[in-house]
């Protein structure tokens, strides 16, 4: 850590000293030109003093859009940032829970940088596995660069769901909260037409503290705190077996009976039958830290920033935490009269250490391994365990670089030029080793290296005009051009010599040496995409009187992912909004402080994810089976084939594109006490790509064509309030609501009904339902089964007879089977309502504030609980399911008097999670942070040149009120399961800080 400082200490020294060189330069180069002119002179003083009017009321100078503004603003929702500085958040997700409106959020475990979901108004897509994820999510923006975040390619190769390849961290998290000046959440095209495709689920606007104007200012903000390790409430042996009994003496025949669990079978071992201690090797209270030093200044002339930052966090279970290093610079520079140079470079460090779950081990070794014997539940048998995992290496790094440089130019009274460049560079790289001893006797190794790229340049021109002090003309027109490339090289090797052999050995030329010498099986791979996107746009806006406002934007995109018939779409946006309150009519209603009533309709092209949709078969290194389907050579040679498994792509794809329509208002009453937001809005997805399955008789799983359609629709509701405004005490509340709903409105081909995987979806009703079989109780005996009349045969599920022991399940369409058609689409993924409900209380120096958000008709899959009565079917087979992790030793949440005695063996799948039996409400209120600041103010103080310095203590996830009686609600997959001890809760965690400014 002294290096960095020592290295931003002479950082800064040369900086400061440039700056000096350039202002002394730059007032001579102005000032001494126009010396034997006056007007001259007075012009440019004039122009400094406009320079000093762009900035804020700190004297930062805010040059940050990626185009030339526009008068009409769209619906957005702005975080306030100085709450959200006070409080450890990791990414910017984690910040925006309970304080925008128009997002859903969905974090499944308080895993430490792992990666996390946003959907802004909706989902826009069918999210039927992990990847289908990546489609959705919004548009990142920092100072005008849009972001470029993970494809999903990765998953071409892997077997398993659980986690995309690679590190898994939330690139995010690179981002320091307190290098952030704003956060807004744009939500209509009238706010985001301007980033054309790339923001088609909407966008997330970040501005980082940029460059200042005045004498040196240096900032440093600090923070400790403590996160408690979550209660367990562990089991050993004595309590699965006294579970299972029970459903042993009742429905086990003579082979079940033989089969019965030999690590349950004698009680007097002390491996699992000793004390249930496991909990104390795996649970710890975890720290974490952060500091944030950074200094600025500067004249109109020259203005810079420079950060640095580290932030330290443990997990609170597995041992897993995150370390981040950062440094960000900005700097301004006039060096002729009329032109700014802007220039913002930021990069980051993380290193992730990761769960060591047995199941994400075998997921990441496409490896099962033999699961009769658990782990002990006590920790003197499981210490062996711990040790040979501290002999594995797990290292996951992110490296990230965003540099953007902006040159305006303004020249004439009414036109301005813009030239932005930017870069956008992540590389991460996992190394994973895995000895023998965990290895059943093999060792594993591999290695991931991938990149993530993205270049930007935007040329435009402005032309700026008022009228006879009423009419403002404002017209843009400009040129963008996106570069994207992500690239992956990944090798994998087993069965090594040795175990001192971990990553790679380097060899000479010989072919048999290198990377994995030594090692038997050998696998490697490698992908690349890239996408290449050209845009033309033109933008005219209009406002007269500063109370009508209309815009019209046009875009015209090509992107290199589609073929050239269909490679370029027009996209238009229309905005307007009315001010009312300025109208001679209510000009000087003391009531009314504003009132404003916006509308905006809009259609923007949605980019595709990898370039197979330029249509007819797709080919690829895939050449394995049924059980192994991601083997890239054969008898050691690599293969290429068709992509039977990715599915084939209709000629002729086209381009999917988004409408939306949103109509809002914004008012303010009684001197801008009371200000309230409101937005209702209906987007539609239409011409969306979706892989129809086909019979394997034709060789491909699906066609993937054009044609499906989603509606989302919903309002927003933003209300703040200063209930008191005294001179010593105040108090501001503020609520955020927010509601969204969805309808399919197409398939492809006019098709109505399709079923995929679990989920069946029907033209008409809403995409996120789950899918389940209606439960009415239990059949107590072969004879209660009902029997069908014309054939004498006993009600069957799926042609196999029920009986005693198994589910009731009704029979909706009466021809006494069981089968799909008998499922109801129940529930839903998202909450019907979701929010938040903060309170500021400050008293002379003192502030309290309190946050609390809440999700209403949310409804999760108890997936946890099925698994706990499931133990028959996940018994000791050769399939993810049947692992069991240290936490397995540990009572499932859940009602388990709800749950019928079902017959465990029973071929119906009795405790099949998509049945009514599971579908549970997960609304809940939580209080999210509690905040108490205390700012010192004294003579002393000023006279030292101290422009801030305030304390605080904060309080995170202090309690929820909840009727679910699983585990955290919030805590739950992507797509609405809640896995047990995958999903780990945010924890209660406290922390102490302070920022000071001079």
């Amino acid at each position: 850590m002294k290096y960095l400082f020592y290295l931003l200490q002479r950082i800064v020294i040369i900086v400061i000293a440039t700056l000096g060189l350039c202002r002394q330069g730059v007032a001579q180069q102005v000032l001494y030109k126009n010396k034997d002119t006056a007007v001259a002179a007075a012009d440019t003083v004039s122009w400094v003093k406009g320079i000093m009017k762009a900035s804020d009321s700190t004297g930062i100078i805010r040059n940050n859009d990626l185009f030339l503004r526009t008068a009409t603003a769209g619906a957005a929702s702005d975080l306030h940032i100085s709450e959200v500085r006070k409080l450890p958040y990791l990414t910017i997700e984690q910040a925006l829970i309970g304080r925008v409106t128009g997002v859903d959020i969905r974090i499944p475990t308080a895993e430490p940088g792992k990666r996390s979901s946003m959907f802004i108004r909706g989902t826009s897509s069918l999210l039927l596995k992990n990847s289908d994820l990546f489609y959705a999510q919004p548009l990142y923006v920092v100072d005008g660069m849009p972001l470029i975040q993970e494809h999903a390619f990765a998953y071409d190769i892997q077997r398993f769901d659980f986690n995309r390849m690679g590190t898994e961290t939330n690139t995010l998290a690179g981002l320091d909260i307190n290098d952030i000046e704003s956060i807004s959440v744009l939500k209509d095209f009238g706010a985001t037409a301007r980033y054309g495709p790339l923001a088609a689920n909407g966008v997330v606007s970040i501005t980082t503290r940029g460059p200042r104007v005045g004498k040196m200012q240096v900032a440093v903000n600090a923070y400790a705190g403590l996160a408690l390790r979550p209660p367990a409430d562990v089991v050993n042996g004595k309590y699965e077996s006294d579970f299972r009994m029970p459903f042993y003496r009742e429905y086990a025949n003579e082979t079940q009976w033989r089969n019965f669990p030999r690590y349950l079978a004698d009680s007097s071992q002390p491996r699992y039958f000793g004390p249930a201690n496991w909990d104390d090797l795996f649970y710890r209270n975890a720290f974490c830290d952060g500091i944030q030093a950074a200094v600025s200044g500067g004249t109109p002339f020259a203005n810079f920033r420079f950060s640095i930052g580290q932030v330290a966090q443990q997990g609170v279970a597995d041992r897993t935490g995150l370390q981040r290093y950062d440094v960000n610079f900005g700097i301004n520079i006039m060096p002729v009269r009329n032109l700014i140079f802007t220039a913002y470079i930021g990069v980051a460090a993380l290193k992730r250490k990761r769960n060591e779950f047995i199941r994400d081990r075998a997921g990441d070794e496409d490896y099962l391994f033999n699961y009769d014997a658990p782990l002990s539940p006590n920790k003197q048998f499981l210490q062996q365990y711990y040790t040979d995992l501290d002999n594995t290496i797990n290292r996951n790094r992110n490296n990230t670089a965003r540099i953007i440089a902006n040159a305006q130019y303004s020249f004439g009274k009414y036109f301005t030029w813009n030239t932005r460049f930017g870069i956008d560079y992540t590389q991460n790289f996992r190394d994973f080793f895995v000895p023998t001893s965990l290895g059943e006797g093999n060792s594993y190794v591999s290695n991931y290296d991938g990149l993530n790229k993205r270049l930007l340049l935007d040329n435009s021109l402005q032309y700026r005009r008022t009228f006879n002090d009423k009419h403002t003309l404002d017209l843009v027109a400009g040129q963008s051009s996106t570069w994207d490339k992500w690239r992956y090289d990944y090798g994998r090797a087993y069965k090594g010599k040795s175990d001192y052999i971990k990553i790679y050995q380097p060899g000479n030329n010989d072919s048999k040496e290198g990377r994995f010498a030594n090692l038997r099986l050998m696998f490697n791979a490698k992908d690349y995409t890239q996408s290449n996107l050209a845009s033309f746009y033109f933008n005219a806006g209009y406002n007269y009187g500063q109370k009508y406002f209309v815009n019209l934007y046009l875009r015209r995109d090509g992107t290199s992912y589609l073929s050239g018939e269909n490679r370029w779409l027009l996209s238009p946006t229309v905005a307007a909004s009315w001010k009312v309150s300025a109208e001679d009519f209510l000009v000087g209603a003391s009531w009314l402080s504003n009132l404003q009533l916006r509308a905006s309709w809009g259609r923007v092209g949605r980019l595709l994810m990898d370039e197979l949709y330029k249509g007819g078969p797709v080919y690829n290194v895939d050449a394995g089976w049924n059980g192994i389907p991601n083997m890239s050579t054969y008898n050691g040679f690599p293969v290429i084939n068709a992509a039977y498994g990715t599915g084939y792509v209709m000629p002729g794809t086209q381009w999917p594109y988004v409408e939306q329509l949103n109509a809002g208002l914004d008012a303010a009453f009684l001197h801008d006490r009371l200000r309230i937001s409101l937005d209702v809005y209906a987007k539609t997805d239409r011409n969306l790509m979706l892989r129809v399955p086909t019979p394997e008789e034709e060789g491909y799983t699906g066609v993937i064509k054009n044609g499906m359609s989603i509606r989302n629709y919903g309002y927003e509701l933003a209300l703040d309030a200063d209930i008191i405004q005294g001179k010593q005490f105040r108090w501001t509340t503020g609520i955020t609501l927010y509601s969204n709903q969805n309808k399919l409105l197409a398939l492809p081909d006019g098709l109505t009904d399709l079923v995929i995987g679990k989920r069946r979806f029907l033209v008409g009703k809403p995409a996120d339902r789950y899918w389940l079989l209606i439960n009415d109780g239990i059949y107590e005996s072969d004879a209660a089964v009902p029997v069908n009349p014309a054939t004498g045969k006993r009600m069957s599920y799926q042609g196999v007879p029920l009986k005693k022991g198994d589910p009731r399940w009704q029979d909706l369409d009466g021809n006494y089977d069981i089968n799909n058609n008998d499922r109801v689409m129940r529930g839903r993924l998202s909450p019907a309502a979701m929010g938040g409900f903060s309170n500021t209380f400050q008293y002379g120096p003192f502030e309290l504030n309190l946050l609390f958000n809440f999700a209403a008709g949310r409804k999760v899959i108890n997936e946890a609980l099925a698994n706990r009565f499931d133990f028959a079917n996940r018994e000791g087979i050769d399939d993810p399911k049947s692992i069991k992790e240290i936490t397995w030793w540990s009572k499932v949440e859940g009602d388990y008097s709800k749950v019928p005695r079902y017959n465990p063996w029973s071929a119906v799948y009795a405790y099949q999670p998509e049945q009514t039996l599971f579908l549970e409400d997960a609304s809940y209120i939580r209080l999210r942070a509690l905040t108490l600041a205390y700012t010192l103010r004294s003579a002393r103080l000023e006279k030292a040149g101290v422009s801030l310095l305030r304390i605080y203590a904060t309080g995170n996830n202090l309690f929820t009120i909840t009727n679910y009686k699983g585990g955290d609600p919030e805590a739950v997959s992507f797509m609405g399961y809640d896995e047990g001890y995958y999903n780990w809760a945010v924890p209660r965690a406290f922390t102490l800080g302070f920022n000071f400014q001079f």
